[in-house]
């Protein structure tokens, strides 16, 4: 599985890893808004050849395209472990971004009555 990392803003770090079957899983860690889009994407490609008995003796082919695509969005705070999003955070940095400290990317955010009190 082949990795490209492409910083998309100062917040945002895009992940895409292309599988072995042909698909590819595109994930987008962005810091600012605390959450993680999973994309997923496939493509299947089916061409056939149908021989015709006529006296013209052609060749019919037919082809057959599927793409397949899901998404899903997590915040930070839904995961499990924030080990590969403090990962990311230093890769985005590593590249020249400007994401929100690690404690304010990484924490659960804070309620809204919290902070009016």
């Amino acid at each position: 599985m082949t990795s490209e990392y492409r910083k998309e803003d100062d917040y945002t770090l895009s992940v895409t890893n292309t599988l072995p079957s042909g698909g590819s899983i595109c994930r987008m860690f962005n810091f600012a808004s605390r959450q993680v889009t999973t994309i997923f994407r496939e493509k299947a490609e089916m061409q056939g050849e149908m021989r015709a008995y006529g006296s013209d003796g052609g060749v019919s082919v037919a082809r057959a395209v599927a793409l397949t695509s899901q998404m899903q969005i997590q915040k930070f705070s839904e995961l499990d472990s924030l080990e590969e999003v403090d990962l990311m955070r230093r890769e985005l940095i590593r590249r020249g971004g400007n994401p929100p400290e690690a404690s304010e990317a990484l924490d659960k955010p804070k309620s809204a009555v919290a902070k009016l009190g």
